[in-house]
């Protein structure tokens, strides 16, 4: 018979493996972008990569110090709060300027390396969009989570992402 876990014990669980799922997607979503695309990329997929990479290990790193305030009681998140805090003028200006770019790649295509190119940029732009939304203002993801997915689904709508919460606290 298995031992019913708390609800603390069961999101221990969770952010166990979440922030090291953030940290893999950081380096493989670029994996599988490169490889999609059979190696046309330019310039252009690879600059609008930065943002969403950025947000990508913000997260994992927010997830990672959320885990450890758990896990060890001397953990302390604040100095990561105060850096994450830090970093959000710079990610929202970085995700603006891959968006803009990624417009301006389709009204002029010759600033591409070709289709590939401008398809990958359109994804990982838009990808840092979401990301930072999910992470600064609201929660955009609820499949990990059965009562964020009901949340939604009975049009309460998007809560809060936990991370703007803290930074709130700050």
């Amino acid at each position: 018979m298995t031992k019913k876990l708390s609800p603390k014990q069961r999101i221990v669980e969770r952010l166990a493996s979440y922030w090291k799922m953030e940290a893999g997607t950081a380096v493989m979503i670029p994996v599988v972008m490169f490889y999609l695309s059979e190696g046309q990329l330019g310039p252009a997929s690879y600059a609008t990569m930065v943002p969403m990479i950025m947000l990508l290990v913000i997260g994992a790193s927010y997830w990672r110090s959320k885990y450890l305030q758990l896990t060890k009681p001397r953990h302390d998140p604040l100095p990561l709060l105060k850096t994450i805090r830090r970093l959000r003028p710079f990610a929202l200006a970085l995700t603006i300027a891959a968006l803009v770019y990624t417009i301006m790649l389709w009204i002029k295509p010759d600033l591409s390396a070709g289709l590939n190119d401008r398809i990958t940029a359109t994804v990982a732009s838009t990808l840092a969009l979401a990301e930072y939304i999910n992470y600064y203002h609201r929660q955009l993801q609820h499949f990990d989570n059965l009562a964020d997915f009901k949340r939604l689904l009975t049009g309460k709508g998007f809560r809060r992402s936990q991370m703007a919460v803290d930074l709130d606290g700050l």
